[in-house]
This record gives structure tokens, C-alpha cells and sequence, in this order.
């Protein structure tokens, strides 16, 4: 996911070599149709529903490198299993954290525009993806079917994510951002079927400070704060929230 914040005309931004681009796999694996429709939790209407189309699936280890800033455009993918980070780094190495996408997400469409990924996409777990080719989105000849029905709508849906993202980055108080950010990944966990009350957050601190634009001492405090209020319980990365009602007061 990309954020929706503009950013200042004067910045130019490179792309990261820091990582490799990942390589399939020998033994390849597949994903069909209804699998993308019920990861990307699809509510939409289709056509006819009897795609057969197979999408290959990438798997990535922790720390490898999904998309890169400047590679051409080659599709769309859907986070099958795992969570990543989305960054721009910028000329002088400065990374700013657009978004921690996990599974059900969609990633790659910043790269429509200038048919190139305008961010970098690393793997904060093992992570399984699959990919929506641009063949099957933008070839010659080809009507709107059911894939590009399906894409159009996800895409719709991370934009109204990051405009929630962007509203989130900038509240008024450093520690209801980071308060909100909680709330917001409990409703991410729940979403995907897991604890919405306990659950380890795979990003640092410090990443969670430079999404908020916050210093990583005000995420610990934030932490801190909320634990001696006993709203939250904070064991390392693990996560408890002990009452979602304290916490969504917090935020205000």
C-alpha cells in the first residue's frame, strides 16, 4: 500500500538496491481465482464467477525484497500468508515507512502510473504472495472481465486504507497516533480471522515511529503510558488489549 500524503516537488527519490528482487521457487505453486476472492475478502459484483485462471505464487523469506523502487511494472500481487513494509527511500538514504501490509492486502499498483513500482516492498516474515500478471489486466483487445473487475476493486479499497492511514498519521497528540495505530491493527487481525485482542506486531518501533511520523522515544512512552493504564499489556512485540473501549478514548 502506498500512502496518499503529497509529497514536496523539490524530493527526489531513488531506487533501493538494498535487497535482491525475489526468485521463484523450483517447485512452483498456484492459486485460483475463488483463493484471491476470498483472501481479498471481495464483496464486489462479478460477471460470472467461473474464471479458471491459476496465479503463480512467490514466497519470500524475512528480510528479502518483493518489489523495488523503479522495477518495471509486471502486475499485482495479494499478500497470501506473511506481513511486509512498504517504503520510499530517499536520494540521501532516508527511508520513510508508507505501510505494513499483511495478508489479504493488495501491492504493486503505485506501479500503473509510470508503469514502473514507485516504493519497496520487504518481507518482515516468510511471506506467500500471488501474483495478478499485467497480461491479465491490461492486454490488448481485452474487456473489462471479472480478474480486472476484481483488481479495480481492491485497488479502490487501498486508497480508502491509505486515506484512513493519512488521517491517522496526523492527529493532534504523538501518542494517540500511536493509540489509533493499535485499534487499527487489532481491526486488521480480527479482519483476517485471528485474536483481535492478542497479537505480535512483525514491524520495530522505530517503524512504527517513522509510519506515525513520530520519534521511536514516543512510541515507547506511548507503550509505557497505555500499559500503566492497564489498557494494553506489552510483553517485547506481543500485544494485549485488555480494553478496546480505554483505548479508543485514548485516541480522541
Amino acid at each position: 500500500m502506498m500512502n496518499v500524503q503529497t509529497l514536496p516537488s523539490a524530493a527526489r527519490w531513488q531506487p533501493s538496491a538494498s535487497q535482491p528482487v525475489l526468485k521463484l521457487d523450483s517447485d512452483e505453486r498456484w492459486s485460483d481465482f475463488p483463493e484471491v476472492l476470498n483472501l481479498l475478502r471481495f464483496d464486489g459484483q462479478l460477471h460470472g464467477m467461473n474464471d479458471t485462471s491459476l496465479f503463480r505464487r512467490r514466497r519470500l523469506k524475512a528480510g528479502q525484497s518483493a518489489l523495488r523502487m523503479g522495477q518495471p511494472f509486471e502486475g499485482l500481487y495479494v499478500v497470501r500468508l506473511g506481513s511486509l513494509k512498504t517504503s520510499m527511500t530517499h536520494v540521501d538514504g532516508a527511508e520513510h515507512v508508507l505501510a505494513f501490509p499483511m495478508k489479504g492486502d493488495l501491492l504493486g499498483f503505485d506501479g500503473i502510473c509510470k508503469n514502473k513500482y514507485l516504493s519497496e516492498v520487504v518481507a518482515l516474515t516468510d511471506c506467500d504472495l500471488i501474483k495478478i500478471p499485467d497480461t491479465e489486466l491490461f492486454s490488448p483487445g481485452r474487456g473489462c472481465n471479472d480478474i480486472e473487475r476484481m483488481a479495480y476493486w481492491a485497488i479502490s479499497r487501498e486508497i480508502v486504507q491509505e486515506q484512513t492511514t493519512y488521517a491517522l498519521t496526523h492527529s493532534a497528540k504523538s501518542e494517540a497516533r500511536v493509540a489509533r495505530f493499535l485499534r487499527v491493527q487489532s481491526e486488521r487481525f480480527a479482519a483476517m480471522g485471528y485474536s483481535a485482542n492478542r497479537f505480535t506486531l512483525p514491524m520495530t518501533r522505530r517503524d512504527i515511529g517513522n509510519h506515525l511520523n513520530v520519534t521511536l522515544e514516543t512510541v515507547s512512552r506511548a507503550f509505557s503510558a497505555l500499559d500503566h493504564l492497564g489498557i494494553i499489556s506489552v510483553e517485547r512485540r506481543e500485544i494485549k488489549i485488555l480494553s478496546l473501549e480505554a483505548l479508543r478514548k485514548f485516541e480522541a
